[in-house]
């Protein structure tokens, strides 16, 4: 059992002390002072036995999901409960996982007699894979006395794993296949051409093209049946993902790496519930993961289990061996959508011939992003010299990436230039307008 004296003891501590010091000065105070000593002494004494008796009596416990969501908020809940007849009071101490950057997360509180109480503490992981959660510590002590205070320590240690984005995958899945999708930023597109495969009969609407009607179904109903078509299923799709260096860029505590993953899992969640393949690349100086376009069952557990492992290499991209490797490993015509960050031109034109050769063989997406913080800074007001310097260096680098885009729309490439906050809805909304327009 740990007791620790408290600030409140202390005090009391130094009043007797002063009256003795009184006492001594004035004799007629010596009772008064072995009174005020011997009081404090059996308050102290009846409050350390209280809470040795009770130390039983309350309960606090952790409780956190078993897989947490890579940069979304959460909770973990603390719940305490006293099934002791008085009113307790409680520090709550946690040893969080040092990933979070919290040194010791400390609640404090009271909890009535035969009560539970549940504390709710927000979090937003902000690296994949293993966090370690420690003890929890809870300090007891009573609310109107409080000269003494107990530790209870619950052995609750447990790793959580943070993978990528799966509340992001639900939220988009939702979006994309509800009636209300438009208020969510999902574009619309119309589609291009008839459906061609058949899918089912069903009653007619109105607006419907009367070419479809199925007759024989509609004389054994005796109402209009018409056929129901949609679009060529089981296109390949590919996400690429670089982990050169240059996606190690920062934005909102993630790297643009994280948001290349969070998004791969987000798109290859809807291209299997559109009936297409999804499959993975990664690379940088070496390739990381591939994983062949498939409509398994299991084929998004398996993108999400490859985008769990991937780190940040601080290398340059090899774009030369990721051209053989999908020439090697996709002979199908696909589509690839490239997850990658060119910051000056030059950068892009030593792999624009490799970046041509994929966009001749497959359909190929480029996706750059924007750095929000160089387009802020363009906009500051200049008051110092180094202002100005700073500014002139923004807006050159901005318009080095619309060269950059500019150039690779000029050959042919399709680009998505993107805030990384936006990634997700842009990248969805393309691949919804790939699918309507019929690009192959």
């Amino acid at each position: 059992m740990n007791l620790y004296l408290r600030n409140r003891f202390y005090i009391i501590y130094g009043v007797c002390i002063a009256c003795f010091v009184l006492a001594f000065s004035y004799p007629g105070f010596m009772k008064l002072a072995w009174c005020v000593i011997v009081l404090f002494l059996i308050l102290a004494v009846f409050e350390f036995a209280t809470l040795w008796y009770l130390s039983k009596s309350i309960k606090a416990s952790r409780k956190v999901n078993k897989k947490l969501s890579l940069g979304d908020p959460q909770v973990i809940t603390y719940n305490v409960v006293n099934n002791a007849n008085i009113k307790l009071h409680f520090e709550l101490t946690d040893e969080l996982p040092f990933q979070f950057q919290h040194r010791g997360y400390t609640n404090t509180g009271k909890v009535n007699s035969n009560q539970s109480l549940e504390i709710p503490f927000k979090i937003r992981p902000t690296e994949r894979g293993e966090y370690r959660f420690g003890q929890l510590h809870m300090y007891i002590s009573l609310p109107w006395l409080g000269f003494v205070q107990r530790k209870i320590t619950h052995s609750i240690q447990e790793d959580i794993a943070v993978f990528p984005s799966f509340i992001q995958m639900k939220k988009y899945e939702l979006q994309v296949f509800s009636q209300t999708a438009t208020l969510a930023g999902i574009r619309r597109v119309r589609e291009i051409g008839e459906n061609d495969e058949f899918e089912h009969i069903r009653n007619y609407a109105q607006g419907d093209n009367i070419k479809s009607i199925n007759w024989r179904a509609t004389s054994r109903r005796n109402q209009l049946m018409i056929n129901q078509f949609e679009n060529s299923k089981s296109q390949m799709v590919y996400c690429v993902v670089d982990k050169g260096r240059s996606m190690k860029m920062p934005f909102e505590n993630l790297t643009l790496l994280d948001y290349a993953i969070n998004t791969s899992l987000v798109l290859s969640n809807i291209i299997l519930r559109k009936y297409d393949k999804a499959g993975l690349v990664t690379f940088s100086d070496k390739i990381g993961a591939v994983l062949r376009a498939d409509s398994q069952q299991h084929q998004l557990q398996k993108i999400s289990k490859q985008l769990y492992d991937q780190k940040t290499a601080f290398n340059e991209s090899n774009f030369e061996l990721l051209y053989y490797t999908l020439q090697s490993q996709i002979s199908r015509r696909s589509i690839l959508l490239i997850f990658t960050n060119f910051e000056v031109p030059y950068e892009m034109q030593r792999n624009l011939k490799y970046l041509r050769s994929l966009n001749q063989k497959h359909l190929l997406v480029l996706v750059m992003f924007i750095n929000t913080e160089l387009e802020s800074a363009q906009f500051k007001q200049t008051r110092k010299m180094k202002d100005i310097y700073y500014k002139t260096f923004a807006q050159k680098a901005i318009m080095d990436k619309e060269k950059i885009a500019d150039e690779l729309r000029a050959n042919g490439i399709q680009v998505i230039l993107t805030k990384p906050q936006d990634l997700s809805i842009n990248i969805v909304n393309k691949y919804l307008e790939i699918k309507a327009k019929r690009m192959r």
